[in-house]
């Protein structure tokens, strides 16, 4: 993807700076080209980039293969019936020769970028193109219905269909195309995702609110009582159930599609198994069988098709590479399969940066492909780096056995860097969910590299952690178990680094109530609550302090830091255990592993940068997407890595929990009681301990953040709703622009106290050009005010005029009417002419009142 004219900003000493520098380019099958000045680097592309592969040769290796069998049924359905719409031509080569017309048309016409508005004249679109061509396709089977090229060519068209909906983001909703290529996605799974929220709001889940991992787990309840009562629909909601849940699998949506008839995803896989069932002599035709089958999920049996279609055509590049991910994403790994799994995907890697290379050095207007989607497009193709990051894992999981690859941490930087010029080119729909997925599973990867040498790179560790988090929280996939137990995990990693970083306990903090919110009522739910309650408090009890010391008490109380304390206490042990043991002879060169390794890693020290695709040896981008999004760590960050933005403000300096908390970080354990030998010794131990603190240590800086983050988690539950004010009060004093802390204090008193609500919503500072977030506020005011009947209040009129201006006089027709019908004329008037910035008295409002009959 080349970059816009004005992308660059000329930093003229930067680029002297990096220019001199070292740089090498990592190669495929191990090592790195000779370091030269990174000015010199681009003259060595051309030759990096004719790499030789090394394919393994699979003649006769899956002969077996042939014979797999196929079940399937060749018929006519009825939307393809609904696609013969071509009626002046009956020659099944006219229309195939229209159909390719139609798709060069389609491919000229398409958007430079996603979700582009352009205009375009009737029936001249690119999906008005796309349309026709697979008009043509459906209608040549029409007149030639076993020729398998005809049933592959309109498979493909209708996958490219899918393609423009979720990448470019076209979409005509005319009833006709919406019948014939099940555009309308309203009516698509409606039937499904209906008896889902049935299910959910059964069991007091809302499927418009609650996230997902809490719906998942109401079907599951509905099975499971199903299933206990011998209800024979327990099978059904199963189904159901594994509908849903692919929601939340890195497939996404696009799972669902590809199993259901009703959309062109699904339509394109019935497709090539026609076209398999008239020929399955053809490995292309096993291929795409296979492919869709990943995009389904059910990898078992892709690699079954996809071992068929190399049995037919052992070099097909294509098959080898989907069968390697396939074989690397089954449940249990690749298994004893691992090194073949390997090959594939390393033929795959040296393919990509291959092509991207070559894209790059032609001029950016014959950078675009006119490639179908289901062809190979190298550029839009998500699987490929989720190949990328399968072959990453194994690598590094199997670092003493594997040679002659290029380190998992380049191929991680690879993976991040594509999936980073790859976002801004799709539109906001399944594939890009795909790539965001890719650039977490990555960053984590590489934070868990990192993390295995954590001495001296705390520094590193720390911000990778700070971006993680904050890439997870403006990320817009669906909340599931697998991504916040990411972000728990990530934030849990920053407070072990830095225990007395207020900033990073808030973020903890935040991912544990995160838990708590998607997790069904029970022990597990309890414990999330009070863990984020701890991690508030000593965040609050933090401010203001240094945040470099001893873990705080409250912090060690939790459950999390218990664990990790007897995991490394039995690390010790065994450490110590083997060191008793008497020294065993090592065999001569059995200790030359990481040398052994001839990827990037072995040449990172030598300043090789980190592996760029499209132009090898570029610097990769680190942490994109939420990078700049995270404040320095003792700086806290609004709303930096909690989801929505609004809702990422808490936390300021709380009053009651500096007793209960123990300000660890004086910088170690003081307290609050009175005065024994021990408490002695343990001053003692913080002075001592303060002794050793650099005096240039960093406090930790005060913030509303933590004190929102206490007030939400003491909400929850309703005992614990008086102390929950209290924080909310602090807040409001702290930030009084923060609408949140309004809104849910206010919610919190609605049922119990509609006036206190009022008083709340009150306080609220009024500013001269209100906003539409601040008009909600006052449409609060307005309706608690009228639903008490509380007409004289001096609080109405004024709220009523503020939110007249903004919504409009229509808006607040209703509550004028109410008040009319009062006999409050009065206040009529006044609310009119304060609308309309008038005095009550103008001549000009006199006709309209007399009309009203309020003088």
């Amino acid at each position: 993807m080349p970059l816009e004219p004005d992308w660059a900003i000329c930093d003229y000493e930067i680029d002297r700076k990096l220019s001199q520098l070292q740089a090498a380019l990592p190669l495929t099958y191990g090592g790195t080209s000779e370091a030269i000045k990174f000015s010199e680097l681009g003259s060595k592309l051309i030759a990096s980039s004719k790499v030789t592969p090394k394919p393994l040769d699979l003649t006769d290796k899956f002969k077996d293969a042939t014979s797999l069998e196929l079940k399937h049924k060749f018929e006519t359905r009825a939307w393809e019936k609904h696609l013969h719409q071509i009626f002046d031509e009956s020659k099944p080569d006219v229309l195939v020769k229209n159909a390719k017309e139609l798709l060069d048309q389609y491919f000229k016409s398409l958007p430079n970028k996603p979700d582009r508005s352009l205009q375009y004249s009737e029936d001249e679109s690119p999906i008005d193109f796309l349309h026709q061509a697979i008009l043509n396709y459906a209608t040549a089977i029409k007149y030639k219905p076993k020729d398998p090229v005809l049933h592959l060519q309109l498979g493909m068209a209708l996958e490219e269909r899918y393609f423009a909906e979720d990448a470019y983001g076209l979409i005509k909703e005319s009833e006709s195309f919406g019948k014939a290529a099940g555009s309308n996605v309203k009516a698509r799974e409606s039937s499904k995702s209906e008896e889902c929220d049935a299910i959910c709001k059964l069991h007091g889940v809302d499927p418009s609110s609650d996230p997902l991992s809490l719906q998942l787990q109401a079907i599951d309840k509905e099975y499971h009582s199903l299933v206990a009562s011998g209800n024979s629909g327990a099978d059904h909601v199963q189904s159901l159930f594994a509908w849903k849940s692919k929601q939340a699998m890195q497939e996404g949506a696009a799972a669902q599609k590809a199993e259901d008839e009703t959309a062109p995803l699904g339509q394109a896989y019935l497709k090539y198994m026609d076209a398999l069932s008239l020929d399955d002599s053809k490995a292309v035709y096993h291929f795409h069988v296979g492919r869709l089958l990943v995009i389904q999920g059910d990898y078992e049996s892709a690699v079954r098709r996809l071992e068929a279609a190399l049995a037919w055509n052992p070099q097909h590049q294509m098959s080898r590479f989907y069968l390697g991910l396939a074989l690397a994403l089954q449940k249990d790994g690749p298994g004893v399969r691992m090194k073949e799994a390997l090959d594939y995907l390393l033929e795959c890697l040296e393919l990509v940066l291959t092509k991207r290379t070559e894209q790059a050095l032609k001029p950016a207007q014959t950078n675009r492909t006119n490639t179908l989607h289901a062809e190979g497009d190298v550029q839009n193709n998500i699987h490929f780096l989720r190949g990328f990051i399968a072959l990453a894992k194994i690598i590094s999981s199997n670092t003493t056995q594997l040679k002659d690859t290029m380190s998992a941490t380049d191929i991680f930087h690879t993976a991040c860097l594509l999936a980073t010029l790859q976002l801004p080119t799709v539109s906001r729909g399944d594939m890009y969910k795909q790539l965001e997925w890719v650039l977490l599973e990555s960053h984590a990867c590489l934070l868990q590299i990192l993390s295995a040498n954590q001495k001296g790179n705390e520094k590193l560790i720390v911000s990778r952690c700070e971006k993680l988090s904050a890439l997870i929280g403006c990320c817009t996939i669906p909340q599931n178990s697998q991504l916040l137990s990411l972000q728990e995990k990530t934030c849990q990693q920053l407070v072990s680094i830095q225990p007395c970083n207020s900033y990073s306990l808030y973020l903890l903090g935040v991912a544990q109530l995160t838990q708590y919110e998607n997790s069904a009522p029970g022990e597990m739910a309890e414990t999330f609550l009070e863990s984020c309650k701890q991690s508030f408090k000593v965040s609050i009890d933090l401010e203001g302090m240094p945040s470099v010391g001893e873990p705080p008490q409250l912090l060690k109380e939790e459950k999390w830091w218990q664990d990790k304390v007897k995991v490394e206490e039995e690390k010790v042990k065994a450490a110590a255990k083997k060191s008793e043991q008497p020294a065993i002879k090592t065999p001569a060169g059995a200790g030359r592993v990481a040398a052994a390794a001839r990827g990037r890693g072995a040449a990172a020290g030598k300043g090789a940068a980190r592996g760029a695709p499209a132009v090898r040896g570029s610097p990769a981008a680190r942490g994109a997407r939420g990078g700049a999004a995270v404040k320095p760590a003792a700086v806290p960050a609004k709303g930096s890595a909690v989801k929505p933005a609004a809702k990422a403000a808490a936390g300021a300096k709380g009053p009651a929990e500096k007793a209960t908390t123990g300000r660890e970080c004086k910088p170690a354990g003081g307290n609050d009681k009175p005065a024994t030998p021990e408490s002695k010794a343990v001053d003692s131990a913080s002075i001592n301990q303060a002794a050793l603190m650099p005096s240039n240590a960093p406090l930790n800086r005060k913030s509303h953040h933590a004190q929102l983050g206490l007030a939400r988690a003491l909400s929850k539950t309703p005992d614990t709703h008086p102390e929950a004010q209290k924080y909310y009060s602090q807040v409001l004093t702290m930030a009084p622009e923060v609408h949140d802390a309004y809104i849910e204090m206010a919610e919190m008193l609605t049922k119990s106290d509609p006036m206190g609500a009022v008083d709340v919503y009150a306080k609220f500072p009024v500013v001269e050009n209100p906003s539409f977030d601040d008009a909600f506020i006052f449409g609060e005011i307005i309706r608690l005010l009228m639903k008490g009947e509380k007409f004289d209040d001096s609080r109405l009129a004024p709220n009523l005029i503020r939110m007249g201006k903004i919504m409009g006089l229509a808006y607040i027709e209703k509550y004028v009417e109410t008040l009319d019908s009062k006999m409050k004329t009065d206040l009529c008037k006044q609310v009119y002419a304060g609308v309309n910035n008038k005095d009550v008295n103008n001549p000009d409002l006199a006709a309209f009142f007399k009309f009203k009959c309020w003088i």
